[in-house]
């Protein structure tokens, strides 16, 4: 027997967690069989039309498990150029949830990662787009995908530590200092090659709710 829906139950998530979500009350008969083919069509329709506005044909989505191989290849070749940090493979597994890539014709073309600190603060990682396609706003994208994740989490502040500012101010970062990040300070900066010599700006993202 039915029990009445929550309205709030589909507010604040994605086209792919809603999808998930109506599929998980239909198994749990609080949605009808032809409730949830509504929902799935009406998500095709959305997905159909964003994709006819998007020029680059891309999508931003979640990361899974089976893009890892995609992911280590990004992070290494960006922390090789000098723009990131290395990251291990088990630490991308492990922390896959904080990832968002971005998706043309199946392959993994641009990653970044949020990494929520214990202090609710909030760092953009990991940010790198194959050097075969760039400058079609997927960075962009990506990093837009990320600030909402953090809005829906109420996180109340998103820095990153960049050598490309102009890039972060258009997409709404301020500049800030590397000092006012203790958080980061103590957990990759002091331990830093580049400690004493640092060449990149410390830019942030303030929400209020």
């Amino acid at each position: 027997m039915q029990t009445k829906l929550d309205k709030d139950v589909f507010e604040h998530l994605t086209l792919s967690e809603i999808q998930a979500e109506a599929s998980f009350l239909s198994r749990r008969q609080l949605l009808k069989h032809e409730e949830l083919n509504k929902i799935e069509a009406a998500i095709q329709e959305i997905k159909q039309l964003l994709n006819e506005r998007n020029p680059g044909g891309f999508i931003i989505r979640q990361a899974r498990l089976s893009d890892i191989d995609s992911l280590d290849s990004m992070v290494s070749y960006w922390a090789k150029q000098g723009e990131n940090l290395p990251r291990p493979r088990a630490d991308l597994v492990r922390n896959i949830l904080s990832f968002a890539v971005c998706v043309k014709q199946n392959v993994v073309v641009g990653c970044a990662c949020l990494y929520v600190y214990d202090s609710g603060l909030a760092e953009i990682r990991s940010l790198g787009v194959s050097p075969q396609i760039q400058r079609q706003g997927q960075g962009r994208a990506i990093v837009e995908f990320l600030l909402d994740k953090a809005r829906r989490m109420e996180i109340k502040k998103v820095f990153v530590l960049t050598r490309n500012p102009g890039f972060f101010a258009r997409v709404g970062f301020t500049p800030t200092t590397i000092e006012a990040l203790p958080e980061k300070i103590l957990k990759d900066c002091d331990k830093c090659r580049k400690k004493n010599c640092c060449d990149e700006v410390a830019y942030e993202v303030n929400f209020s709710y």
